[in-house]
């Protein structure tokens, strides 16, 4: 694995677990946003989501380490990122209330801050993928 693919599983690896880790710290705080969230998610919804989400994020920051996993966790990390910047792109420029579920020192960016780091953790998912995808690269 060279140094530029290594980087990428790395900080993807990074990204998820913290994220993960500090979304199960406060589930409770996770779930109260969700369940106010604009996108008006049940009770019943933002309970499954607020384990569901920080379960998966560690998941695929597991499944990025083991080289069988590899392909499939990258492929999850694109298609979760994209629907977090797809949901921060609503927050950005729909949405009349900015809630946050974001752990740790990420919930202190900005929704334009997080747009940028969801894009440009997007892109770089996305040439991990890409780089897996076509290992002789």
């Amino acid at each position: 694995m060279n140094i530029f693919k290594l980087g990428i599983a790395l900080y993807l690896i990074l990204l998820f677990a913290y994220t993960g880790f500090s979304k199960l710290i406060d589930t409770n705080a996770l779930f109260t946003t969700l369940r106010n969230a604009p996108l008006f998610f049940t009770e019943h919804t933002a309970d499954i989501l607020s384990w569901l989400i920080p379960l998966g994020e560690i998941g695929i920051a597991g499944g990025i380490i083991f080289e069988d996993f590899r392909k499939i966790s990258l492929l999850s990390s694109v298609i979760l990122l994209s629907l977090f910047t797809a949901y921060t792109l609503w927050i950005v420029f729909i949405s009349p209330y900015e809630p946050c579920t974001c752990g740790g020192i990420l919930s202190l960016l900005s929704w334009k801050q997080h747009l940028l780091l969801n894009t440009i953790s997007l892109v770089l998912a996305t040439t991990g993928f890409y780089f897996e995808k076509n290992k002789k690269l």
